[in-house]
């Protein structure tokens, strides 16, 4: 385990949105994102008494394994976007043949994504380390397109938008722009949501 895990402003009860609204974030930047295939949840190893670390993968739909839009362009892409929204790059990993296999990024409240081709599929990953345990697991509608079907959330409980948000954040791709943002980049909330293993080389 890394010992140098982010001071976290958050507990369990914000981790889920926030790391699904990192993805959004992300997703944002990549031009003609063809959407998500399937959204995962994942509870990971903290040592840490009392605190409990979780990760969420979108899987990018089969179709686009093996397109140099998602093999090499959106690495690119993704180096300068998460820079120009002031996010800490960091964790570049080659593959066998010099390309880039693994991206990765983390933002100012401390939740790290990255940008995964390995084992035969392009998958992004968002994670908390080590987060409060206070509060409950409650997550927002799966972001692209993810069908009810495809949305493994057994870690989290999944809760619609009161009916006062924008239909925009249950549609995230209604007009072609991912938007979920309950909170802003620093970790200030900025719109109110009904109550709501390891990381080695991950941080």
């Amino acid at each position: 385990m890394s010992s140098d895990l982010p001071e976290l402003d958050f507990n369990l009860d914000e981790a889920f949105l926030r790391m699904d609204e990192a993805v959004a974030e992300t997703i944002a930047g990549l031009p003609d994102f063809p959407g998500f295939h399937e959204r995962r949840t994942l509870q990971l190893e903290c040592a840490e008494e009392g605190r409990e670390s979780y990760e969420i993968s979108y899987t990018l739909p089969e179709e686009t394994i093996g397109t140099e839009q998602v093999t090499v362009d959106y690495f690119a892409v993704l180096k300068d976007h998460w820079a120009s929204i002031g996010w800490d790059v960091h964790g570049e990993q080659d593959d066998a043949d010099g390309n880039i296999a693994d991206l990765q990024a983390t933002r100012p409240d401390g939740v790290n994504v990255w940008y995964s081709n390995m084992l035969g599929q392009i998958v992004i990953h968002s994670q908390v380390a080590c987060v409060s345990a206070e509060g409950s697991a409650v997550c927002g509608p799966p972001l692209g397109g993810v069908l009810p079907e495809n949305d493994h959330h057994k870690h989290c409980e999944l809760r619609a938008p009161e009916e006062s948000e924008s239909t925009e954040a249950i549609d995230p791709f209604g007009n072609g722009q991912a938007v979920l943002r309950p909170f802003d980049v620093s970790g200030r909330e900025t719109r109110r949501f009904d109550s709501p293993g390891s990381y080695d080389g991950m941080i």
